[in-house]
């Protein structure tokens, strides 16, 4: 079993919620990201190098002889870093192709300079589009929809290729279905809702408000990766990890957050049309929810944060109103 994990993105929350809980397993952990990502959760940081089980490498992805030299000394790497966000990525298609892919083939490569036996590889549920059946299991068809989805489809082949020819290198690939929690930056449409609730604004819902998805709160996410991690049974595959119990269209998750948060302000879900917002018709998704129950079967996964608990703690938390500077 690995002991010794490479996580890059290392300071964003499923980076540093999977810390915390590898630490209290009994790993070392080397954590992996830009400056400006670690001073926004420094106390958390802090935490975790104060246990002696965590150092931090300063860097960014796209710098090849950085990632290499800070994943010295590791056996397994988790490989978190990319470029979020829809009108992020839509505005900056070649920037998100660079990241996304050249950024992964440093990883990578800094996984073969370093004799690493396993590296798993952070998807999305993007990559299947406006799926074709519901809810979507791992051999539903996947489709590049938009740049993100297609660059996190070339990644999935990245890691495919550098196995064929560095077989002792190992993969998983795991496609996330809307992981958010705690101290998640508000371009993220749960914390968004909460951040404007408490501001005392309505929750705003673009289009008609009936796209439908399955939330994953970030404790549950890392049960999965703590499990792949731990599982012979997981190498070279692919898992969606996710919350297969509930599901939600949006409109119903604004109005849980307002009756959760904030229920005596008066506050209703505003449903602001396509063509008043930065989404599109063409590039959104209207029904797509998760299927996990390989992650049950194979690794065990048991998703136990409901989405009411998952929202009374972001409200809790600090909530970043956009990203940090890459």
């Amino acid at each position: 079993m690995s002991k010794h994990v490479f996580i890059t993105g290392g300071g964003g929350l499923i980076g540093l919620t999977l810390a915390r809980d590898l630490v209290s397993h009994g790993y070392k952990i080397t954590l992996f990201d830009l400056a400006e990502q670690f001073s926004r959760r420094q106390r958390e940081v802090d935490e975790l190098v104060a246990s002696g089980a965590v150092s931090i490498a300063i860097g960014t992805i796209m710098d090849r002889w950085a990632v290499t030299l800070a994943a010295q000394g590791c056996d397994s790497a988790v490989h978190l870093a990319a470029m979020l966000g829809v009108k992020r990525t839509e505005d900056n298609r070649l920037l998100c192709m660079d990241i996304n892919v050249n950024g992964t083939d440093n990883v990578l490569n800094a996984c073969v300079q370093n004799r690493i036996e396993h590296v798993i590889l952070a998807s999305s549920s993007e990559v299947y589009g406006e799926p074709t059946y519901n809810p979507v299991h791992e051999g539903v068809e996947t489709k590049g929809k938009t740049v993100y989805a297609v660059s996190k489809l070339a990644t999935e082949e990245l890691v495919k290729g550098y196995h064929q020819i560095h077989p002792d290198l190992n993969y998983t690939i795991v496609r996330f279905f809307n992981t958010y929690g705690e101290g998640q930056v508000a371009q993220f449409v749960v914390s968004k809702f909460v951040k404007r609730v408490l501001d005392g604004k309505n929750p705003q819902v673009y289009g008609d408000g009936s796209q439908t998805r399955s939330y994953c709160h970030v404790n549950d996410t890392v049960e999965g990766l703590r499990a792949i991690l731990e599982r012979p049974v997981a190498l070279n595959r692919v898992f969606n990890i996710g919350n297969s119990v509930e599901k939600f269209t949006l409109k119903e998750v604004a109005q849980k957050v307002i009756d959760l948060v904030a229920p005596d302000k008066g506050l209703s879900v505003e449903i602001v049309p396509f063509e008043e917002s930065d989404r599109t018709p063409e590039r959104e998704i209207i029904t797509r929810y998760c299927d996990n129950s390989l992650a049950v079967k194979e690794l065990g996964l048991n998703p136990k944060v409901s989405l009411d608990e998952g929202i009374r703690r972001i409200a809790a938390s600090v909530i970043h109103e956009d990203w940090a500077d890459r």
